[in-house]
């Protein structure tokens, strides 16, 4: 069975503004894109050239299924413009949070694959973003080669995402 990341109800119209947020509220509810509520982003989208932005939200939204019939771990949504793919996943905790963030970005990442042509897209990165860890301090440099050198996926550690 096919998996559409592009489209439905999971997407949103595509918005131009030059910074906008990512929220996810939880509670089973899937992510979204706002303008309007700064204190509720856990990631700040900057797009200065106000660029044709696409969000897409997946967990609790698009439907990663195991073998054996339960739910896979899925990241929070992704946003794709012109040439590139970015893959969210956004976090609020203090402890052992990175490795959480990157597992859950794996496993979406690998379905995409497997469904979809990821290298129709010219640029490619995932951003672990944590709220209680705007700006985090320690390296993961190495964490970051690992996963391009088995995705070709730039790893990014911080809640602001750039879009250039």
């Amino acid at each position: 069975m096919s998996i559409n990341f592009h489209g439905g109800d999971c997407q949103e119209s595509p918005r131009t503004d030059s910074e906008f947020g990512i929220c996810d509220e939880g509670n089973a509810r899937k992510a979204y894109s706002d303008v309007n509520y700064p204190e509720k982003w856990m990631a700040k989208v900057e797009n200065p050239s106000n660029l044709e932005t696409t969000f897409t939200a997946i967990d609790y939204c698009i439907e990663l299924k195991r073998p054996d019939g339960s739910m896979d771990n899925r990241c929070d949504g992704m946003l794709t413009y012109s040439d590139n793919i970015i893959f969210i996943e956004l976090k609020d905790q203090q402890a052992r949070w990175i490795s959480h963030a990157v597992d859950q970005l794996e496993t979406t990442i690998q379905y995409y694959i497997a469904h979809h042509d990821i290298n129709k897209f010219k640029h490619k990165r995932a951003y672990a973003a944590n709220r209680a860890h705007p700006k985090f301090q320690r390296s993961t440099l190495e964490l970051s080669q690992k996963f391009f050198s088995k995705y070709r996926i730039r790893l990014i550690v911080q809640a602001n995402i750039k879009i250039c």
